[in-house]
């Protein structure tokens, strides 16, 4: 794994301990989300969509949840990756696991989904 990658999953990490989620509008002032963005602006810029996609696979800590808001936030891509990321935060909106993330989740799609599925 590329060091920008290994940044991207440990910073996830510390988000996930820190309760920063990516539908938590709290959230999107703190340090750590914003170094989240950071590190997935630069896979963008370098054109690094597919191995950026690859975080998908990573379930813990929340990082392919974070992966598909990144990608429909700040990314400019093909229908099939914008479906694919919806698709995560259906599933994370949903969970029982933890009914707050869910909620949050649930709003979020609420208020955006048809901006990026049409």
């Amino acid at each position: 794994m590329s060091i920008i990658g290994t940044r991207y999953l440990f910073q996830c990490k510390a988000n996930y301990y820190n309760g920063i989620r990516p539908s938590n509008i709290e959230s999107f002032n703190t340090e750590g989300f914003k170094k989240l963005v950071d590190i997935a602006k630069e896979y963008f810029d370098k054109g690094e969509i597919e191995d950026f996609s690859g975080f998908f696979e990573e379930y813990q800590y929340n990082v392919n949840l974070c992966t598909a808001h990144l990608i429909l936030e700040y990314g400019d891509f093909n229908k099939e990756l914008k479906i694919e990321s919806i698709e995560i935060i259906k599933r994370y909106s949903t969970t029982p696991l933890d009914e707050n993330l869910a909620k949050e989740e649930m709003e979020w799609l609420l208020e955006n989904e048809s901006k990026y599925i049409h």
